[in-house]
C-alpha cells in the first residue's frame, strides 16, 4: 500500500478579482490620492496585498459625507 502525497505537485494561482482594485480616487482628496498611489505602485510590484488594502482605504473613505441609506 502507498501514501499518497499530503500536497499538490504544481502550485495553484488565482488571478485577483479586477473590481478588488477599481476603486477611484475623490479628485482632490489627499488622503485617497495617497491611496491610489500606493495601489498603482503595489499592483506594479505584484504585491497584491498592498494593492488591496489601498484600495480598500480609497473605498471606506468617507469625505465627510454620510452614506445614504
Amino acid at each position: 500500500m502507498t501514501t499518497p502525497p499530503r500536497y499538490s505537485e504544481d502550485l495553484v494561482e488565482l488571478d485577483v478579482d479586477g473590481w478588488l482594485l477599481e476603486e477611484t480616487p475623490v479628485p482632490g482628496c489627499a488622503p485617497c490620492g495617497t491611496c491610489a498611489v500606493k495601489r498603482d505602485e503595489a499592483a506594479k510590484a505584484g504585491d497584491w496585498k498592498a494593492a488591496c488594502a489601498a484600495a480598500r482605504g480609497i473605498r471606506n473613505h468617507r469625505h465627510g459625507h454620510r452614506e445614504s441609506v
